[in-house]
């Protein structure tokens, strides 16, 4: 049988949706399936998967001896029934739809075929579609353990679904055979760098960019590595070469906005994330660093704008719920901060920020047992944070539980003196609380100056209504 066509191979290549080629596919399509159980739609808008399967199909038959003579199609070589080429067809034009088709079919009727689930892992991995690439790679490996390409991409693949230390070993490998490949060594620094070994890392991207100098790639991972060494000048320099290659990069400027954070160069910081964003309008972390800095710099309604884009772009992103909590919180809108505490609790139930502040919330507005609830939870979650505790005993303090409060003050101190609480993550109503604590004990000069530290932080985040109620006691405490 004879497969006429008056069309050259460009035709057959055009991705503009032509449809004047003159290929005789329903006589393709009628004549594969008489020799196959392959039922392949012939509806005009499927023409690219009749396209794929049809051929997918003939290679079938073909190599399954179902025909006596070899199929002849005529408008280019390319077409020469082989599985690869059958695929290859659809895939140079970035079809992958339709050539995984091809690909699934050719491979049910010759499994042992490596190259046809090499194609398959390339496209999968053009798709992001990493498990099935390490799938693919499985496959092939078994078959034959020195497909080093193979290996490669099974690396990658690794990489990309963060089981670093396994790739570890394939890129370990790799290097042996291949020392001249920077490619290897950036591979290598990045698992180094997601492992926190940070050491190691910065050595596999200085090998890369002595092999390869000046690859906007290497320069952008060896600054990440960098600024997490505290290098922040060296990080610096590689974002700037970066951009200046890569202009409209928008991770780099992400990456560059929180060094300046760090370094309190907030409006700097400010800029590289809004140029983020104009570079990729859906880019998260970009949004959720220029929300922080609004907050730190007090502007809550800015920060708000910026939390509410991020979560109409992700539903469950846990974090922006807790930022935007405390915003509402500081606003006075005890109401919509619930509301985020009971989302948060939705997608993760044992998180301390939100069973705390709600803790928080319940005792500015009354209910003290709820409070003590909400604290002991908090604790049972985080027990080294020690402002839980404080507060849980200033209320069982209030409510004549002595006994109750200085165990709980007694604990905190403890943990304090044993260096295990996270300063980092102290607020307004965590110095508030050990405030009261140090007077409900006595100690009125060392509660005056946790106050005062209670007082600035309120102020830095413009918490009026807790700033307010932190300078009575200061006169309170002051007239005694």
């Amino acid at each position: 049988m004879t497969l006429s066509s008056n069309s050259s191979t460009s035709d057959f290549d055009r991705q503009d949706g032509d449809n004047s080629a003159e290929y005789d596919w329903r006589e393709v399509i009628e004549y594969t399936q008489s020799k196959s159980a392959v039922s392949i739609p012939v509806n005009n808008e499927e023409r690219n998967v009749c396209i794929a399967s049809t051929l997918a199909a003939v290679a079938a038959s073909v190599a399954a001896s179902e025909l006596e003579n070899p199929v002849e199609i005529e408008c280019d070589p390319k077409l020469a029934i082989a599985y690869n080429e059958c695929t290859q067809i659809v895939y140079n034009p970035h079809d992958y739809p339709a050539t995984l088709i091809a690909i699934n079919l050719a491979i049910e009727y010759d499994p042992e075929r490596v190259n046809l689930y090499y194609q398959r892992a390339l496209i999968a991995k053009a798709l992001n579609d990493y498990p099935q690439v390490l799938d693919d790679c499985e496959q092939i490996l078994a078959r034959d353990p020195n497909h080093q390409a193979a290996r490669g991409l099974n690396a990658i693949a690794l990489v990309r679904t963060r089981d670093y230390q396994t790739a570890l070993a394939n890129f370990d490998q790799h290097i042996e055979l291949y020392p001249e490949d920077p490619h290897g060594y950036c591979y290598r620094g990045i698992c180094y760098e997601q492992l926190k070994e940070h050491t190691r890392a910065l050595a596999d991207f200085n090998t890369a960019l002595a092999l390869k100098p000046r690859e906007p790639v290497f320069h952008h991972a060896r600054g990440r590595t960098h600024q997490q060494l505290g290098n922040f000048s060296a990080a610096l320099a590689d974002y700037d070469l970066v951009i200046g290659q890569k202009p409209l990069l928008a991770a780099v400027y992400d990456d560059r906005a929180e060094i300046h954070r760090l370094q309190e160069d907030y409006p700097q910081a400010i800029a590289d994330c809004t140029q983020s964003i104009a570079f990729d309008p859906d880019r998260i972390d970009a949004y959720f660093r220029r929300g922080i800095i609004h907050a730190e710099l007090g502007d809550l309604d800015l920060a708000l704008v910026d939390y509410d884009r991020i979560i109409s772009l992700d539903p469950n992103h846990l974090r922006t719920y807790i930022q935007r909590s405390w915003i509402y919180f500081r606003q006075g809108k005890y109401t919509q901060a619930t509301q985020d505490c009971e989302s948060i609790r939705t997608i993760d139930q044992f998180c301390f920020w939100a069973n705390y502040l709600v803790g928080v919330i319940n005792t500015r507005t009354g209910l003290k047992h709820r409070a003590i609830a909400n604290f002991t939870s908090a604790i049972e979650i985080s027990p080294n944070y020690v402002s839980a505790r404080y507060h849980r005993g200033v209320i069982y303090y209030e409510l004549g539980n002595i006994a109750e409060a200085i165990a709980d003050f007694t604990e905190a101190r403890s943990i304090q003196t044993r260096s295990l609480e996270k300063l980092i993550d102290r607020d307004e109503t965590g110095f508030y609380a050990e405030g009261l604590a140090l007077y409900y004990t006595g100690q009125i000069e060392s509660a005056i100056t946790m106050l005062k530290l209670a007082l600035l932080v309120a102020r830095r985040f413009n918490n009026s209504s807790f700033q307010e109620q932190i300078l009575q006691l200061l006169r309170h405490f002051l007239n005694q």
